[in-house]
């Protein structure tokens, strides 16, 4: 099962071009199985939700949410909780929040922000996943990023942080198995149960998977 774990939607992004349907209709032509909308600091209402996986059956649509944090930005999973919208959050602050409530953490895009460091306190607080590849992940942070992933013991993730239409596909993760819900998933990703993919084109961060 192929999905991209960080897609942002003009309904809830201002820095989104495209809205949800025409993202999920973009994500089925280039034969992606699922995705995961990761609003900045927004959740999908559930209702929403459920409309889409009716809809668009048998593609997968998944609730997330990218939040703002003093540093970094977090992709978070399994957590639809409408405290964690709209706040601008210490990263250990969250960090607490989510795994509370047995959620998934992941840091989008590594040194996408500062090129020398990571903003936050990984040893301290570390994250479920960080994000090798994506459309704003540098390439050139890419040895570093797999580096920190070995250093934190933590799986490595492929997205497409795609924000319009064209930026849909190439960027996935293949997962073993299809997840019956959320939790499903989350579950998978902690495992390590996938295997992240990128373009061609995009060279060194292929090469290795």
């Amino acid at each position: 099962m192929r999905i991209d774990l960080h897609v942002h939607t003009r309904e809830r992004s201002s820095c989104a071009h495209s809205a949800t349907e025409d993202m999920i209709r973009a994500a089925i032509e280039v034969d992606l199985d699922a995705l995961v909308i990761s609003d900045h600091d927004r959740l999908v209402p559930r209702e929403r939700l459920r409309y889409f996986n009716v809809k668009y059956a048998p593609f997968r649509v998944f609730g997330g949410i990218e939040v703002t944090t003093r540093g970094e930005h977090i992709l978070v999973l399994g957590v639809d909780d409408p405290e964690i919208e709209g706040r601008y959050w210490r990263y250990r602050d969250l960090h607490d929040f989510v795994w509370e409530r047995g959620g998934f953490l992941v840091i989008a895009h590594p040194y996408r922000f500062n090129p020398h460091q990571i903003g936050v306190d990984l040893e301290a607080f570390p994250p479920d996943a960080l994000e090798v590849c994506s459309r704003n992940t540098p390439r050139s942070a890419e040895l570093r990023i797999r580096e920190l992933g070995e250093e934190l013991d933590v799986p490595l993730l492929s997205n497409s942080d795609a924000h319009h239409v064209s930026d849909v596909g190439g960027y996935y993760n293949e997962l073993d198995r299809e997840p019956r819900d959320i939790e499903a998933l989350v579950s998978m990703l902690r495992a390590g149960a996938f295997e992240p993919m990128a373009p061609v084109e995009v060279g060194a961060c292929s090469r290795w998977w």
